[in-house]
């Protein structure tokens, strides 16, 4: 990621000249570049010639409003976040503005402090989208599909690099999920055999005779079922590129069948009694520790080391968790062109994916966001949404201060039988920011008896808030 500092370009949009002004000067003061203007018009115009990162606007406007051009910014695809301003009698509004993409919404009198940092949270997510998509764009730095700028990905990917540029067979280790097959491909993509078949198999796939069968061919009559000839894939793969995944299981026989055509470039179909010649290179991949398989004897090791001419290590995602973040971003930005539905990660979701040991890899991290990117209800993965164990699973963990918060509130609410404005007003907060934190710990479908006899509460969720995701705190 690159390393900016946390000065901004800002545009404010307000038609009250003097809290306009007052604003604008506080977050001069912090630091920021900030052209303020006083109507849609001249906002829209601001928006379409410059750059910027963040856009505050008051929701209600003299002509249009913050609504208006959160949508003209959407539709015509200008990078910038938005913050919508707006009065407590506008919360309503101001949710259906981050329902259609706005970044988060402040109520009035404004409070200087929040603003700020609401606008610095603003700026670290658009600059982390503005990096993923360099990351996305730019694969000079990765191997076709297989991406990372960090130094353990980079000294695979010049491997990775030189296997193709050679003709000598290559043995892939690495855990499930690491794209060894990915790098097979591209490794076939790259080489001069480009032009003829990459056929993949899976020596674990099949039970022993057919395997053999599959791998060498057959003769008719050689064993039942076999009522014609067939050449196997050895000689289908001609001119091209042979792919044996997870070679540590294939059986002692087919092994010896392996050894004969890496050596002499003959296979010999099963109930055969004359050689086929065969012109493949051989790219094997496994999860296993071949090695304490040549110990054991369940690995032949003139196999091996036919095999291991050139051998790469295919490091576990959490051996270089500096690519998750961008890695993420990647495949979100595939879906999106797919889906035409963009959802980006919170600076705390990614945090969170960083500290996670992902088992599976990046077989695992590209399909939970593929799940994510179908179950969000916003547009903002935050850390919460997360289908994670919890960092700590031990029985002394300590309770996060969300989870301490979330607690309070609904004993605070239980207290006052679901009366929020009492609730609100014990916990000294305005009703419209209770509202949101209800909506962010899942406390909206609370229901008392009691709450049909108190005028002041307003049962249920705000009309139009389902869905919408709380900001980071």
């Amino acid at each position: 990621m690159s390393v900016r500092g946390t000065e901004g370009r800002i545009l404010l949009l307000d038609d009250d000249r003097a809290l306009r002004e007052m604003a604008a000067g506080f977050l001069r003061n912090a630091g920021h570049h900030v052209d303020d203007v006083g109507t849609l018009e001249q906002a829209l115009a601001r928006l379409r010639s410059r750059p910027y990162e963040v856009v505050l606007s008051d929701l209600v406007l003299g002509e249009g409003s913050g609504l208006d051009l959160l949508k003209v910014a959407r539709r015509e695809e200008i990078p910038c976040e938005v913050i919508i301003m707006t009065g407590y009698g506008g919360v309503e509004a101001a949710v259906q503005a981050i329902q259609e993409g706005a970044y988060d919404f402040i109520t009035k009198p404004l409070s200087m402090t929040r603003l700020e940092l609401d606008v610095r949270k603003a700026l670290e997510k658009r600059r982390l989208e503005e990096d993923l998509q360099r990351v996305s764009e730019n694969n000079s730095g990765g191997f076709g599909e297989l991406l990372g700028s960090s130094a353990a990905m980079q000294s695979v990917f010049g491997l990775l690099r030189r296997a193709a540029a050679c003709e000598s067979n290559v043995l892939l280790l690495g855990e499930s999920g690491t794209g060894k097959e990915v790098a097979a491909r591209e490794i076939h993509r790259q080489s001069a055999r480009c032009k003829g078949p990459f056929i993949p198999v899976h020596c674990g796939a099949l039970p022993p005779e057919l395997l053999e069968s599959e791998l060498f061919g057959h003769r008719k009559g050689a064993f039942t079922g076999a009522d014609r000839a067939r050449n196997g894939l050895f000689a289908a793969a001609g001119g091209g590129t042979l792919f044996l995944d997870e070679i540590a299981t294939a059986p002692a026989r087919v092994q010896i069948g392996m050894l004969r055509a890496l050596q002499e470039r003959r296979v010999r179909p099963v109930g055969g009694d004359e050689d086929l010649d065969v012109d493949v290179r051989v790219i094997a991949a496994t999860n296993a520790d071949l090695e304490a398989e040549m110990e054991e004897n369940h690995f032949r090791q003139d196999l091996y080391y036919r095999l291991a001419t050139i051998v790469i290590t295919l490091p576990p995602l959490r051996d270089h968790r500096e690519d998750i973040g961008p890695l993420a971003g990647v495949f979100f930005e595939r879906l999106a062109r797919k889906t035409s539905r963009r959802v980006t990660l919170s600076p705390r979701a990614i945090q969170r994916l960083s500290a996670y040991d992902w088992p599976g890899n990046v077989r695992e991290l590209e399909h939970m966001i593929e799940r994510l990117s179908v179950v969000i209800e916003g547009s903002v993965v935050r850390a919460r949404d997360l289908p994670l164990p919890p960092l700590d699973q031990g029985s002394e963990r300590i309770r996060t201060l969300e989870e301490v918060e979330r607690s309070h509130i609904e004993l605070v609410l239980d207290r006052c039988s679901g009366n929020k404005l009492q609730a609100a007003r014990l916990l000294g907060i305005p009703r419209a920011t209770l509202y949101r934190k209800i909506q962010r710990f899942g406390l909206e479908r609370r229901e008392s008896p009691k709450l049909d006899a108190v005028p002041d509460a307003t049962p249920g969720r705000l009309p139009g808030a389902r869905g919408v995701p709380a900001r980071d705190s």
